[in-house]
């Protein structure tokens, strides 16, 4: 077996462990809270051609570590089968329904994120071959739709100030778009885009939609540098105030290997959930 971690297998109960799961691979995090500068990651990449569960597989029993006990376990999943449900809908804890109004029945498990601060439950799908190997696998996983640790941070940070706010999670092929003004949360969603100019549309649709002001409301950009400064030039053409998302110092303390990291996933620590 290869060990991708450099860590102590016995000091593994001390680190806090995240897995992002996306179409074209798996990001695998870990930091210890009380240590400064202990964050460590790596990447494995999923072709089109290779079934995602069993590289999956192959890439947790290959790295011992990642079998060891953890002080706790994120797993963030990305997938564009979910929904959001206001929390006041609910009736006798029966949320489903809602999920399968928005997308046709398949053979998945619905899962359930309760996102307090938002006042709302995102719903999503994984399948069920995936999910039974993530519970029998890993001590009692938290699993997250990426969207939702964005969801509770960024409605923290909106409440700063009296203006609506956009907040814009840029990858290389993704953008995560979530608006809010001093009601709540207004729009969370994922757009994929091959070239900047399309992931700037995406922004400028739906800041239209959503009714912002060019002049007051503001366009905060986090995620991968290079495309956010690409996007930043294109954007302040359209809106006075396009700015970066500062970066939390709760993250330099971990280590410079967040910089590397998919944004919504170092910030799940940070989201309360």
């Amino acid at each position: 077996m290869t060990e991708r971690f450099n860590l102590e297998t016995e000091k593994t109960g001390q680190y806090i462990l995240l897995i992002r799961i996306e179409p074209e691979g798996f990001c695998f995090a870990a930091y210890n809270p009380a240590v400064n500068g202990s964050f460590t990651s790596y990447r494995i990449p999923v072709n089109k051609n290779e079934d995602l569960l069993k590289v999956l597989e192959e890439a947790v029993y290959e790295d011992p570590v990642l079998l060891c006990p953890f002080q706790k376990i994120y797993i963030l999943l990305q997938t564009e089968r979910f929904t959001f449900v206001p929390q006041i809908l609910e009736t006798e804890g029966e949320t489903e329904p809602y999920y399968h109004y928005c997308h046709t029945e398949k053979e998945e498990n619905i899962l359930e994120n309760r996102l307090e601060k938002n006042g709302i439950y995102n719903l999503f799908g994984i399948d069920k071959d995936l999910y039974a190997f993530l519970q029998r696998t890993f001590d009692n996983p938290m699993i997250l739709h990426h969207l939702s640790p964005l969801c509770e941070y960024f409605y923290t940070k909106s409440r700063l100030g009296n203006n609506g706010k956009m907040y814009v999670n840029l990858q290389k092929k993704q953008i995560d778009i979530l608006c809010f003004n001093k009601k709540g949360l207004l729009l969370a969603n994922t757009f994929p885009y091959e070239h900047i100019n399309d992931g700037a549309y995406h922004i400028l649709n739906v800041w239209q939609q959503i009714g912002l002001d060019q002049m007051r409301d503001e366009v905060q950009l986090a995620g991968e540098s290079e495309p956010k400064k690409m996007i930043t030039h294109i954007l302040q053409e359209y809106i006075s105030y396009v700015i970066p998302s500062v970066f939390p110092a709760q993250l330099f303390k971990m280590g410079k290997g967040t910089m590397g990291v998919p944004f919504d996933m170092i910030i799940t620590p940070l989201s309360g959930l």
